[in-house]
């Protein structure tokens, strides 16, 4: 179940992650490659970084709520997924504006 889990929070995330990283290059079409790789590394490292980390955790809620809360596994499933994949979003949103303060900031100093 755990493991299952993992799967679908971080596929739902990468696959957030890649629609986000789209929106991202649209967004930095007006700087130039020297500022604007800094935030994409960014948002990348941060998008996998969020990617492994909400499916871990989402593997560790749903036994938590098999165990605890005496939830079925495949309810306990589905309402890790999605709180866990809400929250993935919110992190990319979040990223997103990080990514792009840092490519501003960079071009500031330059």
């Amino acid at each position: 179940m755990r493991i299952i889990v993992f799967i679908l929070t971080a596929v739902i995330q990468m696959a957030a992650a890649a629609a986000g990283f789209i929106i991202l290059l649209l967004s930095m079409n007006g700087f130039n490659e020297r500022d604007a790789t800094p935030g994409i590394y960014l948002y990348i490292f941060l998008s996998f970084v969020s990617a492994l980390g909400l499916g871990l955790g989402g593997g560790f809620v749903a036994r938590h709520l098999v165990q605890k809360r005496s939830y079925g596994k495949v309810t306990a499933s589905a309402i890790s997924v999605l709180g866990f994949s809400v929250l993935g979003g919110l992190i990319l949103i979040g990223s997103f504006f990080a990514a792009i303060v840092l490519a501003e900031i960079i071009r500031g100093t330059r």
